[in-house]
């Protein structure tokens, strides 16, 4: 039906654990939500849940806000 590229393999097709991979693979650098939103594919609300939960498993972590625009990078190791 599609090509499956790595932008959509960030939705349902791909299992939590190439999600996660995936958006630490985007942070090698501090990127806004929407950046993230629009690499990955995946819905506003799709992508928060995911983050909050990396976040609260401490791979990573906001690094700025700026208005209502949050920055994300990698957090520890």
């Amino acid at each position: 039906m599609y090509k499956k590229t790595p932008e959509i393999l960030g939705r349902r097709n791909a299992g939590a654990t190439a999600r996660r991979q995936l958006v630490l693979d985007q942070l090698a650098r501090p990127r806004t939500q929407m950046e993230l939103q629009t690499r990955l594919g995946m819905s506003r609300t799709g992508l928060l849940h995911l983050l909050r939960r990396m976040q609260r498993d401490g791979l990573i972590h906001p690094a700025e806000k700026i208005g209502v625009t949050r920055v994300w990078e990698r957090g520890g190791a």
